[in-house]
Parts: C-alpha cells; sequence; structure tokens
C-alpha cells in the first residue's frame, strides 16, 4: 500500500475531512487531494506537516505493508 493510500485510509477510517487537514498544514484543498488520490507525489515537507497536524506515529504512514505474494513493496 502506498502512503498516499494508507493516508486516504486513515483519514477515511477516522472521519477526518481533507478540508481539516488542509487548514491544519497550510496545504491547498485540491493539492491535498489530488496528493490523496495519487495524482500528485506527497514530498516529505507535507509528508510531515500532515503528520505533525494529524498528531500521529509517522509508521502509521510509512512502514511498509507485509505482503506475502510476490508483489513489490511500497518502499521498492
Amino acid at each position: 500500500m502506498k502512503v498516499y493510500e494508507k493516508l486516504a485510509n486513515y483519514l477515511k477510517v477516522n472521519g477526518i475531512k481533507q478540508s481539516y487537514v488542509a487548514k491544519q498544514t497550510g496545504i491547498p484543498e485540491n493539492t491535498l487531494s489530488m496528493i490523496i488520490n495519487g495524482k500528485l507525489k506527497l514530498d516529505a515537507e507535507k509528508l510531515r506537516d500532515i503528520i505533525i497536524a494529524l498528531n500521529i506515529d509517522p509508521s502509521i504512514l510509512i512502514t511498509p505493508v507485509k505482503n506475502p505474494s510476490n508483489e513489490k513493496s511500497d518502499t521498492e
């Protein structure tokens, strides 16, 4: 699972709106939407801002998911 997919899932599961994240981080809502939909790369600074705004452990978004199949992991 890609970082943007983990972010989208985290927001959905926790009932957090993109508009809230945008306001807390200063990332324009349309930019955040493009990141969450995989249309724009998430750079390290924006990732840091999102992690701080959500007050979450970074590993929630960046730890590779173990996949028993032969598929490539997030980091490859």
